[in-house]
């Protein structure tokens, strides 16, 4: 159990400066007492040892520099994969100790921390398909879409999740440096206000950037920090969505709005969607316009890829149509032959994503997917 008295009577035994010890002791209470789940962390070399990541290291990654001058200041390796919209999305992995730091302040600091209730992905035992039951049996539909999410969420923004839950300016600055990526050199963020550092650090110098960073997709501690930051936003659209008798979820970029009322009309859907635009514009995201869409009571009700026209989510035709041709022309050809014919990299990478269709359509319709996993453990597959 913690003491204030203990704690300070065997600091003194160490040497350490009384004001050094006060300013720990009220770091530590305002966590203990506001958060108990949360851990204690007193400043960057506190948070080494925590963490198990070099000290020097950690500085280098808030100061985004490098220990070796020649060396560039880019603790990631980049690549992207085509989106099915069209266009690329960027994905940053970290080195091993950056992606160490991220991962026990994912753990340890992120998790035990709520995100709003109506946020339902990265979060522990909800699902796609309880997002989706949401909207099951509505008349409307209108669904939202937000462009480059994670890279909307500023340093900024990240540093006052963690100023919120308690901890010290300095500390919160760091963390939110160890989570976000530096923006690139004539970038074109450079143009708009929101992102340019209105005043410099004159107490650590080393810390000084032009340009706030942000969230880079591929670092752990990302996806619960996209939500965090959209705590406020979740709740002013949820505020919309009562107002007009409507139920509201996101699933990380994908916003829904449905009413359970066929005279609700699309008069009121483009008010929500005004509203809507407002809130997450005033917060720095882009609605992606493209992708908004109103769907009317004569409309199939399609939810994350799950129809909602009935009592629970099902399936769509198009997904069952997948698993059925696979599973037809494997029993057909063979498996090393349909890997090849479907340019898999391996038989063994077919039959992962095969058996992750059928893992997907069990938590969504456990019967039908009983059948195909029959079917599929009869398949004589290559040792």
């Amino acid at each position: 159990m913690w003491s204030s008295q203990l704690y300070r009577s065997e600091a003194k035994n160490k040497g350490i400066p009384a004001g050094t010890i006060h300013e720990a002791i009220v770091q530590s209470e305002r966590l203990i007492y506001g958060d108990p789940s949360l851990p204690s962390i007193l400043s960057l070399n506190h948070l080494s040892v925590r963490c198990g990541v070099h000290y020097t290291e950690l500085r280098t990654f808030v100061a985004r520099t490098t220990v070796d001058a020649d060396e560039r200041a880019f603790p990631y390796e980049k690549f992207s994969i085509r989106k099915r919209s069209g266009g690329r999305r960027f994905i940053y992995v970290p080195n091993r100790s950056l992606m160490k730091a991220q991962r026990w302040i994912n753990e340890h600091i992120l998790k035990p921390i709520k995100p709003h209730s109506a946020s339902y992905a990265f979060v522990e035992k909800s699902s796609i398909m309880k997002c989706a039951a949401v909207h099951c049996g509505s008349s409307w539909l209108i669904k939202l879409d937000i462009s480059d999410f994670f890279e909307s969420v500023s340093e900024i923004q990240v540093y006052r999740v963690f100023r919120k839950v308690g901890y010290s300016a300095l500390v919160a600055f760091e963390l939110a440096r160890i989570c976000t990526i530096q923006t690139p050199f004539r970038s074109p963020r450079e143009k708009f206000r929101q992102w340019q550092v209105r005043s410099a650090n004159h107490k650590i110098s080393s810390y000084n950037e032009r340009l706030l960073g942000y969230l880079p997709q591929g670092a752990a501690s990302s996806p619960l920090l996209s939500n965090l930051v959209m705590r406020d936003c979740d709740a002013a659209l949820s505020q919309i969505a009562a107002r007009f008798g409507l139920k509201y979820t996101r699933y990380s970029d994908d916003l829904t709005f449905s009413s359970s009322n066929p005279d609700f009309g699309r008069d009121n859907c483009q008010k929500v969607i005004f509203e809507a635009y407002a809130v997450l514009s005033k917060a720095g995201y882009r609605p992606n316009a493209r992708k908004s869409t109103v769907i009317p009571p004569s409309a199939k009700k399609i939810v994350l890829g799950l129809y909602v026209d009935g009592a629970a989510p099902r399936l769509r035709k198009e997904y069952k149509d997948r698993i059925r041709q696979h599973l037809y022309f494997i029993e057909k050809h063979g498996p090393v032959r349909h890997a090849f014919e479907r340019k898999f990299d391996s038989t063994w990478g077919m039959k992962a994503h095969v058996k992750g269709l059928i893992d997907f359509a069990k938590m969504i319709e456990p019967d039908y997917a009983e059948v195909c996993n029959q079917k599929f453990q009869r398949i004589d597959w290559p040792v």
